[in-house]
């Protein structure tokens, strides 16, 4: 059973490095130029050179389909990364020190968990203007809740432990606790979830270019490409499943990645 375990986690490990790998060569491994448009080309078939066929300007959606990974995949690890550690830090310290920091700080989760994040990025990103750079502030602004609501509560129950009131008794200061005794002892389950949320990043990115308040036009990126093509699903339906399918791959390969950490930290 364990090596079943093991096996598995290995395998989505391998998975999400190809996908990493895929991202980070796009240049390379991209036989054509995403960017280039040819009206000549607009919704060719697949062919040789163009092995996914072309999208209504004649760019090749192949290579759209592999720069878009790069897009998804570092910008939700980029997302990840930042409310992580935004998330961790308020949350260890308001669940830590209680009293009016835990009050302040825990009516503000309250207060930002009482909007739908996707509704309140989609207003965040509108006022921001388009461009990737304000999908990433966007989403960073609503997705640090979770991360803060977790970590309040698994640092709380961590202070309530014998080693945590040892070190305060022996004068070790709360800067020093909270980086050296708490986090380390909470880490993993948040760990965990920061794997698992890296799929709804993905798909959450896709979301605000698909409603047009995302990425700007020709960046490469699926649910940009997903939107440019939902006008022409009568006439050639792979603009839209091609993109649908990366999506789903690259969330389900994070999700089932995130799953297998679980399984392998327990």
């Amino acid at each position: 059973m364990k090596n079943t375990k093991n096996n598995g986690f290995k395998l989505m490990a391998a998975l999400i490095l190809l996908l990493l790998i895929l991202a980070l060569l796009a240049p390379v491994i991209a036989p054509n130029d995403p960017y280039q448009t040819n009206l000549m080309l607009a919704e060719a078939p697949p062919s040789a050179q163009y092995p996914l066929g072309n999208d209504p300007l004649g760019r090749c959606m192949l290579s759209r389909i592999i720069y878009g990974a790069r897009v998804s995949i570092f910008s939700s690890l980029l997302i990840t990364i930042i409310v992580f550690a935004v998330g961790v830090s308020i949350g260890t310290v308001s669940g830590y020190f209680g009293g009016a920091v835990d009050t302040i700080l825990s009516k503000l989760i309250t207060i930002m968990q009482a909007f739908p994040k996707i509704i309140l990025a989609i207003a965040i990103a509108g006022l921001l203007g388009i461009g990737i750079q304000n999908t990433i502030i966007a989403l960073c602004m609503v997705e640090w809740v979770e991360y803060a609501r977790m970590s309040r509560s698994l640092s709380f129950t961590a202070k309530q432990h014998n080693y945590i009131k040892a070190a305060r008794v022996c004068g070790e200061s709360h800067l020093k606790i909270i980086f050296k005794r708490i986090i380390p002892n909470i880490i993993y389950p948040l760990i965990v979830n920061a794997s698992l949320g890296i799929a709804s990043m993905i798909m959450e990115i896709a979301a605000l270019s698909y409603l047009g308040v995302g990425v700007k036009e020709p960046m490469a990126e699926w649910g940009a490409m997903i939107n440019a093509g939902r006008n022409y699903m009568q006439t050639n339906v792979n603009l839209v499943i091609v993109p649908a399918i990366a999506i789903f791959i690259t969330a389900a390969a994070f999700n089932l990645f995130g799953e297998k950490l679980r399984d392998k930290i327990k």
